[in-house]
Order: C-alpha cells, then structure tokens, then sequence
C-alpha cells in the first residue's frame, strides 16, 4: 500500500513537470503583446535643471568714511530707501572742532597775507625813489610768496576738514531694501585699510534687478552658454513662474565631498529674472529649467521604446527601435539627438509613420529580433469582460 502510494506521487509529479514543460514550449512560441506607437514628428526641447537661489544683481555694503562712534541709525532690516535718504549718523563733535580749526587758520593766514602784501606794495614805491635796497624788496616778496602758499595749505585742510564732517552723515547710494543690518548705535566704526577690512554697518540690496544663481552639474555645463531662456519658479511663491536669461557661466567648479571620499563638482550659474515680484526676497530658494535646445517639426521617439543595439557580425552597435512589422518585431539601428522628459528625437535609422514598440516594459526589455507581437489595442476584451476602445482610434457610439 506505502509502496503504491509513493508511486502515484512520481507519477504526478511527472505529469506536472511534462505539463509545465509543454506550457513554457507554448508560451515561448506564443505571440506577445506589446504597446504600439508611430514615429511622429513633434517639438523636442532640451532643458537643465537646476537648484539655487534669488540674490540681487547688485548690493551695497554700507560702511564709513570716517572712523567714528554711531550716534543714530535711522533704519532697520528689512526698510526700503530712496537715493539720498539718511541712513547713519556718526558723533560730530571732534569733526566740528576741526572744521573750527581749518577756519580759523585761513583766517589768520589771510591776515597775514594781507599785512605782508601792504608791505610789499610800499617796498615798491619806495624803492623808485631809492629809500628801498633790492634785498629788501626781495624779501617783502618772498614774504607774500611764502604766505599764499600757506594759505593754499590752510584752505586745503579746511575742506578735507568739511568732508570728514559731512561723512558723518551716511545716505544711500541706492533704491534698494536693507538685507542686512550689522552694526546698533552707539558702535564704534572703522575705516577700513589695505590689511584690515573696515566697519560694515548695513547691505542694501537694489530689487529691481534681481538674479538667481544655481549649481549646475559638470555633465551639464557643458550645453548652457550666456543667452538661453529659463524658467524659474520660487517655492516661496507656487503656481508661478518668472521668466529668466542666463548672463553668467563660471568657468571654475565646485567641488564638494559627497560621503568619505567622493566629490561632486558644480558650477555656478547667474539667470537674470525678467520682471521680478515684489515678492521676491534676497535667500528664497529657486528652482531654473533652463532651455539648452529646441527643434521643431522633427521625428520622435517616446524614450520608453529605446534599446541597446548590437550586431556582431556587422560590428555595429548603438542605440536601437523595435519596428511592428507583418507581426513580428524588427530591431533597428537608430541615431538620436536632443530629448526632453519624454521623447527623443531620432535623426536617422527610421522613418514618419513606423509603427515602434514602446512598452510594456518587462516584455521589451526581453524582446528578440523577430519575435511575435500582437498591439494592445488590437484586444478587445478586458480583465473584467470590459470591451476596450482601440488605443488612438475613436469610434462613433452606435
């Protein structure tokens, strides 16, 4: 009984194996289906993505001219300001005292200047009448010489005097907003010298003329140059887009370590924003797809359908299509060009109108030359006993 038992399992296993085998002969030899498109001619264009942010065009450190204590600063962060308005003003007191200085002592050279000329003048009429030696009458002149020199002296001090007194008073160069604020009253500002940087009591920024810089990958500078149009969208303000012109490409990378001991290199690029928002701020983070490309009324192919191409006898290898042809599927040796997120474009190797195979994909990934192939739109029925409507194709209701 044991024995009769155990061989009426090895019988079914058999019979599973012979089944088995039988359906996969089947199945290899049965027709697959796959998705069906035509080569068409469309639009394609290349773009760059890139992440960043919005900085503007052109900022203005403010700092002083004259190293000094703040008396009052007549703005905060984030204030708007005109060309001319008031920003700082520095403690006068010692500037005033020097301007009194400068004053006085051309005052007192003047006087001198005067009596010394007097003095040359009566020099002169006396020595027609010989009262006066030349000796004489040279050193009365030298006298006034001497003097109008220093006059010129006292008035040049006298005016450096009156600039330092006016740097006390910091305005604004620029329209612009106060990005940022460094320095609170009562401070001590510096100028700064060759060695080391002086004072920075505020950066005005100018928002008009607002720019985003981003990094872009070294695989990709290589398609930007100045002049390409962008699309810029701020996640500060969604479901809206600016439009942008590249202006700037640096010419040095990036280089970043990325986990241990790889690195990522970048390079910066500068798209001037068209019509900025008042909205925008300095920092908001900005995201640029920058056009590197755009053909027109060219042939395409969905990127799904592209495959690696190889021909050991003809040494040809490549890019490849699968072409519907008479129900069986003919691989072909393609060149491409420029693609976007979805379509290619294919400059030679396959003609408007051919029917390709683009999917699905598990079933083109295994696909073979001359394999047999059914469209999906030829199945008229669905899972569920649903009548499918032909892909492409539209059929008036009867």
């Amino acid at each position: 009984m044991k024995k009769a038992i155990i061989i009426g399992v090895i019988i079914i296993i058999l019979i599973v194996l012979i089944v088995g085998l039988f359906a996969a002969m089947h199945f290899k030899g049965s027709v697959k289906r796959v998705q069906v498109n035509r080569i068409q001619k469309r639009t394609i264009e290349s773009t760059v993505i890139a992440f960043g942010r919005v900085e503007p065009k052109s900022d203005v450190d403010i700092s002083a001219e004259v190293s000094e204590k703040i008396e009052k600063l007549y703005v905060d962060e984030g204030d708007t300001v005109k060309i001319g308005d008031t920003l700082v003003k520095l403690n006068r007191d010692r500037f005033v005292a020097a301007v009194n200085r400068a004053q006085a002592q051309v005052h007192q050279v003047e006087a001198n200047l005067g009596k010394a000329q007097q003095n040359l003048n009566k020099a002169r009429e006396l020595k027609s009448s010989g009262a006066v030696s030349d000796d004489a009458l040279l050193a009365a002149q030298t006298e006034v010489d001497v003097l109008k020199a220093q006059l010129q002296s006292a008035q040049a001090s006298l005016r450096e005097a009156q600039d330092n007194l006016e740097q006390t008073i910091i305005k604004s160069p620029l329209d612009g907003i106060v990005t940022s604020l460094k320095a609170e009253d009562g401070e001590f500002v510096i100028v700064g010298t060759m060695n080391n940087p002086g004072s920075v009591i505020m950066t005005i920024a100018q928002l008009t003329n607002m720019q985003a810089t981003v990094d872009v990958d070294e695989a990709d500078v290589v398609d930007i140059v100045p002049g390409q149009y962008a699309k810029l969208e701020l996640d500060a303000i969604p479901d809206t887009f600016f439009s942008g012109t590249v202006i700037q490409v640096a010419h040095q990378a990036k280089v970043q370590s990325v986990g241990g001991e790889e690195t990522r290199a970048t390079f910066e690029v500068k798209i001037a924003i068209e019509k900025p928002s008042p909205k925008i701020r300095p920092g908001m983070s900005v995201t640029a797809t920058i056009t590197t490309a755009k053909h027109d009324s060219v042939l395409a192919a969905p990127l799904s359908a592209i495959v690696a191409y190889r021909d050991t006898i003809e040494n040809k290898e490549g890019e490849g299509l699968f072409i519907l042809k008479n129900g069986v599927a003919k691989k072909i040796l393609i060149h491409t060009g420029i693609s976007d997120d979805r379509f290619i474009e294919i400059t030679d190797g396959a003609k408007e109108g051919e029917k390709i195979i683009t999917g699905p994909f598990k079933i083109l990934r295994e696909l073979s030359d001359n394999d047999k192939v059914e469209p999906l739109e030829n199945k008229r029925w669905g899972r569920r006993g649903i009548r499918k409507r032909p892909v492409g194709k539209h059929r008036k209701p009867k």
